[in-house]
C-alpha cells in the first residue's frame, strides 16, 4: 500500500469531517454555512448550487457538483471512489451515496468505483446508490430506492433492488 496516499487519505477524511462538524453547528442562515462549503469543497462548488446542513461528506476532494445543483439535508457520502453530480440535479433529504465497499472474500480489502449523476436527474428521499453506477439523464430514483445498476436516462426507478417503474417522454 503507497502509505503517501494512505495519509493523504486519512488527512482529507480529517479535514472534510472536521469542516462537516462546523457547517452542521451553524445556524443555516449563517454567512459562515456557505464559507464552510466553499472551504470544504475548495472553491469548487458553484454558487448556484446548496447543500443543506445537517450533512456527513467523508472526503470531499473526490466530490465534484455541477451548476444548479440542490442537495436536501442530511447527505451521506462515502466518497472514496470519487462521485460526479452534473447540473440541474436534485437530490432529496437523507440520501446516501456510497463508492467503497468490503470485498467478500477478505474484509479487510476495501473495493472502490465510482458514481455518476448525469445531468437532470432527481434522487427521492432516503435513496441509495451503491459504488460503481451511473444515474442518466433525467432519470428520477423514487424514494427509499436501492440502485444496484446503471439507471437508463429518462428512466424512473424504485424499490429494492431498484427496478425500472415507467419511462418518461424525452
Amino acid at each position: 500500500m503507497n502509505s503517501k496516499l494512505y495519509q493523504d487519505g486519512v488527512q482529507e477524511s480529517k479535514r472534510s469531517k472536521s469542516l462537516c462538524f462546523k457547517l452542521n453547528q451553524t445556524d443555516p442562515s449563517d454567512i459562515k454555512t456557505r464559507a464552510y462549503l466553499e472551504e470544504l469543497f475548495e472553491d469548487r462548488l458553484p454558487d448556484d448550487s446548496n447543500i443543506w446542513t445537517p450533512t456527513q461528506i467523508d472526503r470531499a476532494k473526490p466530490i465534484k457538483i455541477g451548476h444548479n445543483v440542490f442537495i436536501n439535508h442530511s447527505l451521506i457520502t462515502v466518497a472514496l471512489g470519487g462521485i460526479v453530480i452534473d447540473d440541474n440535479v436534485q437530490i432529496a433529504p437523507e440520501v446516501t451515496l456510497l463508492t467503497a465497499n468490503h470485498d467478500i472474500e477478505h474484509m479487510n480489502i476495501l473495493k472502490t468505483a465510482p458514481i455518476h449523476i448525469k445531468e437532470g436527474a432527481w434522487i427521492g428521499a432516503k435513496a441509495i446508490l451503491l459504488p460503481g453506477f451511473t444515474i442518466g439523464e433525467h432519470a428520477i430514483v423514487g424514494a427509499g430506492a436501492i440502485v444496484t445498476k446503471d439507471v437508463e436516462p429518462y428512466n424512473v426507478v424504485g424499490g429494492n433492488p431498484a427496478k425500472v417503474i415507467k419511462k418518461l417522454n424525452k
